[in-house]
């Protein structure tokens, strides 16, 4: 199978979208005959720029003919009008209901109000395309019923690059963070956006800082807003990088992963598939797809309503008395890109076959 794939950011970024792109991309690369990737290398959006990769991924696709064009972001629409003309599959990368997420960044208005066109482009491209590839069932379920049916679509979950995992021991994570030997650690890493509910954790420090237990929350990656924390119980290292959350992750006893239900689609956490990379127990929120079924499927985590943080509290410390990671043995290639990646493939070629 030979696949063009078409996004309008930097897959050489370290932003967590930037990340898992060039890492699902070099899985999926290991798996096929030929892959092209035609991606932006500018920081900021820009029309004129949005419209040269248009241009560019249409010279591939009337010069190459690729069996499948992919694309994500806000291009796609009119390279996929093309593709259509030349019989070639073309497949959409849905990770979100993009308009309503607009009015939940920290962007100034008038950015948002830009944005709008862009996230009506998207959609179109979403809606003509012959395939949808969405990272959460939820976000599947809604598209179906407000927006399209379509029996070629499917989900799957976001995952881990092995290449990601820290070298460091313990006790040299530690070290290098300056975290003392006598306390628990839970650590959660990487953006801090208000869909991730670290308002929970502060809610949660400040229980267990109630029970006089040493236990304390390290958040690593992201800057964690005064709002949210303006007492500061949380640890907040920020900025890491991805390497710096991984040695990160390398110096707590669990980690810990809230989210706030305020979207269409909760999300698929990649810094949970960070967390199982490296094998640590890991607290989340219970019945939410994509995270208590994950973490149920991984087999070493514990789940807690964090809308209640006393019980949660009260259900970590306990757990966190009697847990040992010596023993623990895990299977955890099942949630890697490479797995997901072949899952893709399968999706696709099912779904082809009915184009045939």
């Amino acid at each position: 199978m030979k696949i063009a794939y078409l996004c309008n950011f930097d897959t050489n970024g370290y932003a967590g979208k930037n990340r898992a792109t060039r890492q699902k991309l070099k899985a999926l690369n290991n798996q096929i005959d030929d892959l092209v990737i035609v991606s932006a290398n500018f920081k900021k959006l820009k029309f004129l720029e949005l419209f040269c990769l248009e241009l560019k991924a249409i010279y591939f696709i009337l010069t190459n003919k690729p069996d499948v064009f992919i694309s994500r972001g806000f291009v796609g629409f009119f390279v996929q009008k093309i593709a259509k003309y030349k019989k070639i599959i073309t497949v959409r990368e849905v990770h979100a209901d993009i308009i309503s997420e607009i009015s939940q960044t920290n962007k100034f208005w008038i950015v948002k109000k830009l944005l709008i066109p862009l996230a009506l482009y998207a959609q179109e491209a979403d809606r003509q395309t012959d395939i949808r590839i969405f990272n959460h069932p939820d976000l599947l379920h809604w598209y179906k019923s407000k927006i399209k049916e379509n029996n070629c679509d499917f989900f799957v979950y976001n995952g881990f690059d092995y290449g990601s995992k820290s070298n460091l021991f313990k006790i040299e994570a530690r070290k290098k963070y300056n975290l003392s030997d006598g306390i628990k650690y839970l650590i959660f890493t990487g953006s801090a956006s208000y869909w991730h509910g670290v308002d929970y954790l502060v809610e949660l420090q400040k229980e267990i800082n109630k029970l006089n237990e040493n236990i304390q929350i390290v958040c690593g990656g992201g800057k964690v807003s005064e709002k949210y924390d303006p007492d500061r119980v949380l640890i907040n290292i920020s900025p890491l990088d991805d390497k710096g959350c991984a040695d990160l992750l390398q110096a707590g006893d669990a980690c810990i992963l809230p989210v706030r239900q305020s979207r269409v689609s909760p999300g698929s956490p990649l810094k949970l598939y960070d967390y199982i990379l490296h094998e640590k127990f890991v607290i989340t929120q219970e019945n939410i797809n994509g995270y208590s079924d994950e973490v149920d499927k991984y087999g070493y985590g514990m789940l807690v309503d964090f809308n209640k943080p006393y019980n949660s509290a009260l259900k970590i410390i306990e757990k966190l008395k009697i847990f040992n990671d010596d023993a623990i043995k895990l299977n955890i290639e099942q949630f890697s890109w490479n797995n997901r990646m072949e899952d893709w493939l399968e999706g696709i070629k099912i779904s082809k076959n009915s184009f045939l």
